[in-house]
């Protein structure tokens, strides 16, 4: 995860829609300019490219005035040519905008609530977001050292996932609770880095719900909605409704274990690893699964991309995982990722007593819902 000087979000945003049609003015003032010369621009959702809609010269004063119009509420960038500075909305008729470019922050927002709630989102965001970055160095930084302490490096995990909840909280929530369909596009690009695509997909949806006018969030979802389903029609999806590919790894104690050993019940074959936070974040769910249908003929096998043996016991024991668990150790160069075609984890597949593969990538409330709906 980067951070970007200024705020500004450069190839990411979109059009969006929900104010009256009319004028708006930017003004205000500006100290230690980069140029004498500054550019109010509207940025693209279907493209990394921006439009200048305005362009003025900045008083001795250090005041400029932009003017633009607009029949949507869209993101606009201020800034210098090639050099955007502040993001802000156009939900007023008059917004004041001043900002100092030496030890620049956060502008001064008047007139536009949108912007201040946008900011807002941006200053938590990326505080949590830069807590997140330096917990993943450390991680990973341990990770190379060729002697592991798996206490420490335990607590680094605990510590990653705690963390990343808390940065999936912040953008949760401020979806959930914005009135401005701009800001709430802006924060759904910020989710796809943060939030398990089923979760996201069900946030674009509300939003969807709650402004059907607005082309950017429209957008937003149908995209998601292409990705999602090229994704389910991908090489993974080749598996559905075929007999489950067979492997064979060592168990937690090294003794040979097999996907075929568990023909004649329902099983759930999950694909993980100790060092993957979302993996992390979904094993409660996956332990809730497994709690409440272990007696109905189903059970789960964990396959993991470990590569460290130790990390990957320690794993088990803090998640709670009781039920079997393999791995080749190989992590990205397992057999498991050829057998499986999955590119990402966590990632898991659903077989049936006759060994066939009925569904995948069930997390969440969909694990539960599915197994409701084959185990009577």
């Amino acid at each position: 995860m980067k951070h970007i000087p200024y705020i500004f979000f450069a190839a990411i945003f979109f059009i969006a829609c929900n104010n009256k049609p009319g004028s708006f003015t930017v003004s205000g003032t500006v100290k230690h300019a980069l140029s004498d010369t500054i550019y109010l621009e509207k940025l693209s959702y279907e493209s990394a490219d921006s439009k200048v809609i305005d362009s003025a010269r900045i008083e001795k004063d250090g005041s400029y005035t932009l003017n633009g119009i607009d029949s949507q509420q869209n993101l606009y960038v201020l800034g210098f040519k090639q050099n955007p500075v502040v993001i802000l909305i156009n939900d007023g008729n008059k917004i004041k905008i001043d900002f100092d470019l030496n030890g620049f922050h956060y502008p001064d927002i008047n007139g536009s609530d949108a912007t201040r709630q946008l900011y807002a989102f941006v200053k938590d965001f990326w505080q949590k977001d830069s807590v997140l970055s330096t917990s993943y160095y450390q991680l990973d930084s341990v990770n190379k050292q060729p002697q592991k302490d798996s206490a420490y490096l335990m607590q680094l995990h605990q510590q990653y996932t705690t963390q990343l909840n808390a940065l999936d909280e912040v953008i949760v929530n401020f979806i959930k609770k914005s009135n401005n369909p701009a800001a709430i596009c802006f924060a759904l690009d910020k989710a796809k880095g943060a939030v398990a695509p089923d979760e996201l997909n069900a946030l674009a949806q509300d939003a969807a719900k709650r402004f059907p006018q607005h082309s950017g969030i429209a957008i937003f979802k149908s995209a998601l909605t292409q990705s999602m389903q090229d994704e389910t029609n991908g090489e993974s999806a080749e598996l559905l409704n075929k007999p489950a590919p067979d492997l064979t790894m060592n168990d937690v104690n090294g003794k040979k274990i097999s996907i075929s050993d568990f023909k004649g019940k329902y099983l759930l074959v999950d694909f993980w690893a100790s060092w993957c936070a979302p993996c992390r974040q979904e094993n409660p769910n996956v332990v809730a699964a497994y709690n409440k249908f272990k007696n109905k003929n189903f059970t789960i096998l964990g396959v993991s991309l470990d590569e460290d043996k130790n990390d990957w016991l320690a794993a088990i024991k803090h998640d709670n995982l009781t039920w079997a668990q393999m791995s080749d150790l190989k992590q990205w160069q397992s057999a498991a990722i050829d057998a499986y075609r999955f590119n990402g984890i966590p990632f898991n597949v659903l077989i049936d007593p006759e060994g066939k593969i009925i569904a995948e990538s069930l997390r969440g409330e969909m694990l539960e819902q599915k197994l409701s709906e084959v185990l009577h």
